[in-house]
């Protein structure tokens, strides 16, 4: 237990210390931006959907940046710890913490006069951010390159404004604004999913990168 702790904390030190303040910045920036007082449902729907959400892929997209630097990544799998396990304790370390912060701010709407259910958008906005998030870190997991990990949940989002629930249906990032909430079940679920697709592609690329046989030449051929 006390080496897993040990790996979430050099994580947090090294890589996810910035990405968590700009997440937080985010969410301190909001009454400047959108207004956060006095709200009913529908305004702090928009709220969550259209701004807050966007925390998920700011703290979900840098799970593999470590492993970009030659050194680290020789030295994590000089380790007897699988990469898969270092990666998933980065990856539950991020969820703690956007679970957190998103409960942290709808606790502020609610002292805001904010009118919501708590409860059903808790779950709403971390939906919306597994789902955000899950589409950038299985692009990252695939593509290897950060900035085109963020730009497809940057473009998912802006399609969502564009094609609205007529063509993405049960993946529209922005139903609770239209009062439905069935839609977060299926980007909570297809959230978890990509994360964890992401996660077991980037593992098995990288044995067949570093072995791309399994078996060893005899000395006579």
């Amino acid at each position: 237990m006390v080496k897993y702790f040990n790996i979430a904390k050099v994580n947090l030190k090294i890589n996810l210390y910035p990405h968590i303040l700009l997440a937080v910045l985010i969410c301190i920036a909001a009454p400047w931006i959108m207004g956060v007082e006095n709200l009913n449902e529908y305004q702090t729907a928009q709220v969550l959907e259209l701004y807050v959400s966007l925390i998920g892929m700011v703290l979900c997209v840098p799970l593999f940046i470590p492993d970009q630097n030659t050194n680290i990544r020789e030295l994590l799998q000089s380790k007897k710890e699988p990469m898969y396990i270092v990666q998933m304790i980065r990856l539950l370390e991020s969820l703690i913490i956007m679970t957190a912060i998103m409960a942290v701010f709808l606790l502020y709407l609610k002292k805001a006069n904010c009118e919501f259910d708590y409860g059903k958008y808790l779950f709403a906005g971390m939906a919306n951010c597994l789902f955000l998030g899950g589409l950038g870190t299985i692009a990252y997991s695939i593509i290897d390159n950060i900035a085109v990990a963020y730009m497809i949940p940057i473009l998912y989002y802006v399609l969502c404004f564009g094609a609205g629930d007529k063509y993405l249906g049960k993946f529209y990032l922005f139903s609770l604004i239209r009062g439905s909430f069935s839609e977060k079940f299926y980007l909570f679920g297809a959230g978890i999913m990509l994360l964890g697709i992401s996660i077991i592609y980037r593992n098995l690329n990288c044995k067949l990168k570093c072995n791309p046989f399994n078996f060893k030449l005899s000395d006579n051929s």
